[in-house]
């Protein structure tokens, strides 16, 4: 059963965090090399919600980044297929949230947490119960 709610709440913010990326890559926040962003912010907000740990491992022309929870490794911006070839040589590098800070514009974090903010509230059906200003 315990494995079952750690499936479905890794569905519910993988759905968030694909809802989010697409707003904020619609709203023209992402600039520069789209998968450096997209991992640093993603492993950053994944970091500062949940904790745990940042990891990277080397690409082609920079870093991959990622998380490690309770000793899982975790990453919502790679496929299953790719986790497979990308993991099988992962280095798993400790990094700190200073080093994937340089990855990203601070204005372009703040506006994407909030947009994962808001759909998580979506999905979940939360959002019902905000107080409107």
């Amino acid at each position: 059963m315990l494995k079952y709610k750690i499936m479905v709440r890794r569905k519910i913010v993988k759905e968030a965090l694909k809802q989010a990326w697409k707003s904020a890559d619609s709203s023209g926040l992402t600039r520069g090399n789209q998968a450096d962003s997209k991992s640093s912010i993603i492993s950053q907000l994944i970091y500062d919600i949940f904790g745990g740990e940042i990891l990277k491992t080397p690409e082609k022309s920079s870093w991959h980044f990622y998380n490690r929870i309770d000793g899982e490794r975790i990453d919502f911006t790679i496929s299953e297929m790719s986790k497979f070839s990308i993991y099988n040589n992962a280095e798993d590098i400790l990094s700190t949230p200073e080093e994937v800070h340089n990855y990203f514009e601070q204005e372009n974090y703040l506006t994407f947490y909030m947009k994962f903010i808001n759909a998580f509230e979506e999905i979940v059906g939360l959002k019902k119960y905000r107080r409107s200003a």
